[in-house]
């Protein structure tokens, strides 16, 4: 389960751009590469998951702070050595950042290893009742389609299914739910994958060689996430025939659990209102 924070903007611009972390200072004269190495390591926190945002505030300030470091010991070192010191500022900027790199990367191997929903089983989530949530409508564009209009689906029981594809508890999941999708087929039931903040093509080369049965739309803004309050991948809401919101699954959920197939048998018999 990865929690997003709810100022993130996942693959989006605002990343690509060169966002500094908050509490990181920008530095004159600093390399390109520590700003680029600074902001790779915020969109990893995203990716690996596990890996909290204020962890990695502190590893850019880290960072910042280790770059100083070498820069004053070389001017040091220059001031009292009659070497060419200036011919080492590479190897010294090479050494820093190699540092600052085998430092994320560890971080990241750490937090990778811990299992989809913070020390839970694989895809033991359980779905929640919602109280009068009454979540607004949307449309979004189909990958390689036209706009998908929620409405559309009333009288059917639908999944809406939160994901993004660097998410390695939503690819699990994902096979889970195509599963769910061929036991209940011919049932009114529907199934709507939405990826969150993703670029087109990412999605496209991913399902290029395993195409889903159901049509993946695109909440490439995460306009739709966050009028849901969608602070967690991958996430599941489930509409009963009426297009009510009913349940939520913040995490990962194996869809051939017999609570689960009992639940969804209980919203199919519903008559829609």
């Amino acid at each position: 389960m990865l929690k997003i924070h709810p100022h993130d903007h996942v693959g989006t611009r605002n990343i690509s751009r060169g966002a500094v972390f908050p509490g990181a200072r920008r530095l004159s004269g600093a390399p390109r590469s520590l700003e680029r190495l600074a902001v790779g390591a915020r969109r990893w926190a995203v990716v690996i998951g596990a890996m909290r945002w204020h962890a990695l505030t502190h590893l850019s300030a880290a960072a910042v702070m280790f770059y100083e470091h070498s820069r004053q010991l070389r001017a040091r070192w220059h001031s009292k050595c009659l070497l060419s010191v200036p011919d080492l500022c590479p190897g010294w900027q090479r050494c820093a950042v190699g540092w600052i790199l085998l430092l994320v990367v560890g971080l990241c191997m750490l937090a990778a290893q811990g299992t989809a929903d913070d020390g839970k089983p694989a895809g033991s989530t359980t779905l929640v009742a919602l109280g009068d949530a009454d979540q607004s409508s949307f449309s979004l564009p189909i990958l390689d389609g036209p706009a998908h209009e929620l409405a559309r689906l009333r009288g059917r029981v639908v999944l809406v299914h939160f994901f993004a594809t660097w998410c390695e508890p939503c690819r699990a999941e994902m096979a889970s739910l195509r599963q769910l999708q061929s036991r209940l087929d011919g049932r009114p039931f529907a199934i709507v994958p939405i990826s969150v903040a993703e670029a087109d093509g990412t999605v496209r080369r991913f399902f290029a060689d395993d195409p889903l049965p159901f049509a993946i739309l695109l909440d490439r803004d995460r306009s739709v996430a966050r009028a849901w309050n969608i602070h967690i991948l991958p996430s599941t809401v489930v509409l009963d025939r009426a297009l009510k919101s009913r349940f939520i699954a913040e995490g990962d959920v194996d869809w051939a659990r017999s609570d689960v197939l009992n639940l969804l048998a209980d919203l199919l018999m519903e008559v829609p209102g």
